[in-house]
C-alpha cells in the first residue's frame, strides 16, 4: 500500500484529494491518502457564511467558465444542477472615472476594441486615447518573445489611456497586482501570443470573432452549465468544498494538523505534525501557499525553498455591506464598478452582488462588496475593521451618493495572501520545477504557480495528484 499525503486542504489540494480517490475507486490503486489541513476548516480562501437570507463569501464569489475544469468538477461531484451564472438583466459594467459612472462598451474584449461604433462613441475614452488605441492597428509587432509587464505592453499597443481606465483596474485587479510589475506570459500570455500571430491585438480579436462566425456557433462546453462568463454555486461556493470530501470516502482529511516540519526518512517522507505525532509518505503534495510552503521546506529541501522564497504576496480585504432595498437610493443596475487609481478613491472595484447573482440577499435587502488593497496600495488592507468600513462609505458615497447606514458591514482580510505574478514569474516556475526533479515524491500544487483561479487551482491540484499516480505506478 502506497501512502501519499498533501499537506493544505485549499481547492488544488481538494482537487488533488479527488482526483486520487478517482484512481482508489476506479482502478483499485493500492493508495493510502492523507490531507493535513492546519486550520480549523478546509476550502483555503473558499468560505461562505450564511445568515438572515444572506450568502456571502469571505473568498472568491465565482469563477471563470471559460477555463471548463471549475464545471467540470461541479458535475463530477453532482453540483451541476446548483451552478447558475450572472443575472442577464444587469450586465453592465462601468468604470468610475471624472467623477461618474461610466459604462463600458460593448464589443471589448478584455481590453481590445472588437465593435466600432460602441467604442467611437463611448464617453470612456477621450478622442486622443481612442485614436492611440486604433494605431494598434499599424503598430509593428515587438521583436523578440521575452516576457514584460503588463503595463509595458498595453502602453506599447494601446497607449496609456487604455492601461489606466482599463488594463489597470480591470486586467490588473483579477490578480491584486501592479501592473508595472505584473507578467503578461503568466497572466495573459493570450495577448503576447496574439501579437505574435496578427501582430495586432485588434486584427487577433476580429480573426477570433470571425472563426467563430464561419464555425455558426461558439463552443460548446465540455458540459451543459450557464451561459455565463462568470458561474457560482447557488448555496455558495463552500458547497464545492463540502462535495469534494463527501464524495472522496477513501481520502483521510484531517484538519488542525500543522506540520512542524517535512524530512527525507530512507525513501519514503517523514511528516512531523505539532504535538509529537508523526507520519510518512511515499508521496508528499504540498499545495501550500509558496510562502509558507518555503518555511516549511527550507531544512530538508533548500534549494526549492529558496526559490519560493522569491515569489512574492500582498495583502486585500473585502468589504461586504448590505442595505434595506426601501431605503437605498441607487437602482444597482449593473454587476458594478471599477476605479482606476487617479480617481482618489482607496476601494479598487466593488460588486454589486444582489444584482450580479441571483439568491445573495433577501428580497428586501442589497448587497454589496468592496475590495482595497493588492500590488498598487496594500497598506490599505491593513487597517482596522471600523477604519475600513469608514473609508469604504466614504468612497461610496462619493462614488454612488450613498448615504444610506448599512445594516450590516463585514470586513474580510487576506493578509498576504494573494501571489504575485511578477515579470519572469514562468521562468522561476520552470527552475522550480527542476530542482524538485532532484527530490523524488516531492511535489507542489496551488495557485504560486500557475494560475490563481478556481479552475487552475482544480486542474493544478490534478495534474499534481496525475503525476504522483505515474511516479507511484511507474
Amino acid at each position: 500500500m502506497k501512502k501519499i499525503a498533501i499537506v493544505g486542504g485549499g481547492v488544488a489540494g481538494l482537487a488533488a484529494a479527488h482526483r486520487l480517490q478517482e484512481e482508489i475507486q476506479n482502478n483499485n490503486a493500492p493508495f493510502d491518502c492523507v490531507l493535513l489541513e492546519a486550520g480549523d476548516r478546509f476550502g483555503g480562501k473558499i468560505a461562505t457564511e450564511r445568515f438572515d437570507g444572506f450568502i456571502v463569501e469571505r473568498g472568491p464569489d465565482s469563477f471563470i467558465s471559460q477555463k471548463p475544469w471549475g464545471v467540470e468538477l461541479c458535475h463530477k461531484l453532482g453540483l451541476g444542477d446548483q451552478l447558475i451564472g450572472t443575472q442577464k438583466e444587469h450586465s453592465q459594467t462601468f468604470v468610475y472615472t471624472g467623477g461618474k459612472m461610466v459604462p463600458m462598451p460593448e464589443g471589448l474584449s478584455l481590453m481590445v476594441p472588437t465593435q466600432f461604433l460602441p467604442f467611437v462613441f463611448s464617453p470612456l475614452f477621450s478622442w486622443p486615447g481612442k485614436i492611440r488605441m486604433g494605431l494598434d492597428l499599424f503598430i509593428p509587432r515587438r521583436a523578440g518573445n521575452g516576457d514584460e509587464s503588463l503595463a509595458s505592453f498595453v502602453r506599447r499597443r494601446l497607449g496609456r489611456e487604455a492601461l489606466v481606465k482599463m488594463a489597470e483596474p480591470m486586467l490588473a485587479g483579477i490578480y491584486s497586482a501592479n501592473p508595472e510589475t505584473m507578467s503578461l506570459h503568466s497572466t495573459f500570455p493570450m495577448f503576447a501570443q496574439t501579437e505574435a500571430k496578427y501582430r495586432s491585438l485588434i486584427l487577433g480579436m476580429l480573426a477570433r470573432k470571425r472563426q467563430v462566425m464561419l464555425a455558426g456557433k461558439a463552443p460548446k462546453p465540455v458540459k451543459p452549465g450557464p451561459d455565463s462568463l462568470f458561474v457560482t454555486l447557488r448555496d455558495g461556493l463552500d458547497s464545492l468544498v463540502n462535495a469534494a470530501i463527501e464524495k472522496s470516502p477513501d481520502v483521510t482529511f484531517r484538519k488542525g494538523q500543522k506540520l512542524a516540519g517535512i524530512f527525507r526518512d530512507g525513501d519514503q517522507w517523514k511528516l512531523s505534525i505539532e504535538g509529537d505525532e508523526s507520519l510518512t509518505a511515499d508521496a508528499v503534495i504540498v499545495a501550500l501557499p509558496a510562502n509558507t510552503a518555503s518555511g516549511l521546506l527550507q531544512p530538508c529541501v533548500p534549494d526549492v525553498a529558496k526559490r519560493l522564497e522569491e515569489i512574492p504576496y500582498v495583502s486585500t480585504a473585502a468589504v461586504t455591506l448590505a442595505y434595506a432595498q426601501k431605503e437605498f437610493s441607487h437602482p444597482l443596475r449593473g454587476f458594478g464598478f471599477v476605479v482606476p487609481r487617479d480617481e482618489g478613491l482607496r476601494i479598487t472595484a466593488c460588486t454589486w452582488t444582489s444584482s450580479k447573482y441571483a439568491g445573495r440577499a433577501p428580497d428586501d435587502h442589497v448587497l454589496m462588496r468592496c475590495y482595497v488593497g493588492g500590488g498598487a496600495g496594500e497598506e490599505t488592507a491593513h487597517l482596522d475593521e471600523n477604519e475600513l468600513e469608514r473609508i469604504v462609505r466614504q468612497d461610496l458615497l462619493k462614488s454612488m451618493n450613498v448615504r444610506e447606514t448599512p445594516a450590516f458591514c463585514k470586513v474580510y482580510y487576506n493578509r498576504k495572501g494573494n501571489v504575485q505574478y511578477q515579470v519572469g514569474h514562468s521562468a522561476l516556475v520552470d527552475s522550480i520545477d527542476a530542482a524538485l526533479q532532484s527530490h523524488p515524491g516531492l511535489f507542489l500544487a496551488g495557485s504560486a504557480y500557475r494560475g490563481i483561479g478556481i479552475p487552475d487551482c482544480i486542474l493544478n491540484g490534478t495534474r499534481t495528484a496525475e503525476s504522483v499516480i505515474q511516479y507511484l505506478t511507474k
